[in-house]
């Protein structure tokens, strides 16, 4: 196993990163970033080190329907103009790691089974898995995610007290 795990949540404004020390177990940086300054990011934790770099490939999913009540058809391929430029990002990321050395894996969204919006992870239940602690946002939440889980570090989860 690499020192450094870097998870990527691509987005075609800012992605989302989450670096994980796999030796000290920790959550060592995450942000939000774009394209070029991503790979500025990458080299940084790179220092001669070995990096593995998981990138979440939504484009790896069967499906990905976004239709919703009496959307319209605008709304509809607004909606998947959007996607289908982040999925775009997430290829060139993984072009550009790997032609910088990179070990890449692009792998299927993490399961969304967290209380946050649409099932994503909160700022609270990350810091229970994984210790960190500190303001972060939506796609930083889900690269650090992703890149714990893909450390093999343990994912547990506290259950909360119950209300009396």
């Amino acid at each position: 196993m690499n020192r450094y795990v870097i998870g990527i949540d691509p987005d075609c404004e800012k992605s989302g990163y989450g670096v994980v020390n796999v030796e000290t177990r920790e959550v060592v940086a995450l942000g939000a970033c774009d394209f070029p300054t991503l790979l500025d990011v990458m080299d940084v934790w790179r220092r001669g080190e070995k990096v593995s770099v998981y990138i979440e490939g939504g484009w790896l999913n069967q499906g990905n329907w976004h239709l919703m009540g009496r959307m319209t058809a605008a709304r509809a391929a607004a909606i998947g103009r959007s996607v289908g430029r982040n999925h775009q990002t997430g290829m060139l990321i993984e072009q550009m790691a790997r032609r910088q050395g990179y070990d890449v894996r692009v792998v299927k969204p993490l399961r969304k089974c967290w209380t946050g919006k649409d099932g994503k992870i909160t700022a609270e239940e990350l810091e229970m898995v994984t210790g960190y602690h500190g303001r972060s946002c939506q796609d930083a939440r889900d690269a650090a995610l992703l890149a714990w889980v893909y450390a093999g570090l343990p994912v547990r989860v506290r259950a909360r007290a119950s209300p009396r």
